[in-house]
């Protein structure tokens, strides 16, 4: 799906700007990084893409829908196009990482049947087969981020958007939750993903969207985490 932002802005009780006037067009099939301060406006810049939250000034558009004028009853469908993962992972704690999957898909109603074929392609996608009667407490962090990711991917969603997917990871556990991330986006999903880790944006050159105080101060193709 493609995104776009015109003259958005966002403000919260009492008199906090969390974004200001903040223009931007993400392409179908783009992997964007969204980097800047604590604070910066990041968090609320995705969960707008989310319908989380909605603009106080300006339109937010995904796939050609304001979402500001989408219908309520219209939100569940929307979001089930949309994969999300944070670093807080929020697993099921009692359930197992098969279970943890395919919940997502049962409160959907999705028939039985596809629930079983499309929890197993996910979790064979991230990697966790030999894990799938475990559960979260059973698994590493970089673990736990992958069954997370699996469970965002569940809906075959067009869009998917990462919240710091890799804050609380090591190195090279990271390193393999972004060879998941590349690979989503390989397939043709796009990917927008906020991060303060340096060195995967520097390595990777995507294009870089940086924010500050609330304005968008950097967008540029092919760059580093610090222009």
């Amino acid at each position: 799906m493609n995104i776009t932002f015109s003259d958005v802005t966002k403000t919260f009780e009492p008199d906090i700007t969390a974004l200001s006037d903040v223009n931007l067009n993400i392409e179908q099939g783009e992997f964007v990084y969204v980097v800047g301060q604590t604070g910066s406006g990041k968090s609320t810049l995705l969960r707008l893409i989310t319908r989380e939250i909605l603009p106080s000034a300006g339109v937010v558009a995904v796939g050609g829908y304001d979402l500001r004028r989408m219908r309520r009853a219209d939100v569940p469908y929307y979001r089930r196009d949309v994969g999300l993962v944070a670093q807080d992972f929020k697993l099921i704690p009692s359930l197992t990482v098969y279970e943890n999957i395919a919940f997502v898909m049962e409160t959907m109603s999705v028939p039985k049947k596809i629930v079983a074929e499309r929890t197993k392609d996910v979790i064979s996608q991230v990697g966790l087969w030999r894990r799938r009667f475990m559960r979260p407490n059973q698994l590493s962090g970089g673990e736990q981020q992958r069954v997370a990711i699996a469970r965002a991917l569940a809906n075959s969603p067009s869009l998917f958007i990462a919240d710091e997917p890799t804050g609380n990871l090591d190195f090279h556990t990271a390193a393999d939750v972004m060879k998941i991330l590349f690979s989503i986006n390989a397939a043709g999903v796009t990917v927008v993903m906020s991060t303060h880790n340096q060195n995967i944006v520097n390595s990777s050159r995507r294009r870089v969207i940086e924010l500050e105080n609330g304005k968008l101060i950097r967008d540029e193709k092919g760059g580093t985490y610090t222009g």
